[in-house]
């Protein structure tokens, strides 16, 4: 298990003290039982992201350059024309 240290301010502190002394916990369990509370409230209210919409967060979509500026976006378009272009080559 591991060990962390967590600063309060006055107001902070005051308010977790209270909480522990009326529900008869110690400010470790406390903590620990928001930290679990934030986790299980976050992955109700937003999914977990795909990995489009990570890519596209962390800037990768769009970061290179192709001759296409769309290839990323019109993907299926672009196969479909070179399928075309090749079957006419091949014919």
């Amino acid at each position: 298990m591991r060990t962390i240290s967590l600063r309060l301010d006055d107001t902070t502190d005051a308010v977790l003290t209270d909480y522990c002394q009326r529900h008869g916990l110690t400010q470790t369990r406390a903590v620990r039982d928001a930290i679990l509370h934030l986790v299980e409230t976050d992955a109700r209210q937003s999914p977990r992201p795909t990995p489009a919409e990570l890519a596209e967060r962390f800037g990768l979509i769009g970061a290179f350059r192709s001759v296409e500026g769309d290839l990323g976006e019109r993907h299926a378009a672009h196969l479909k024309a070179r399928l075309h272009a090749r079957q006419e080559r091949d014919a």
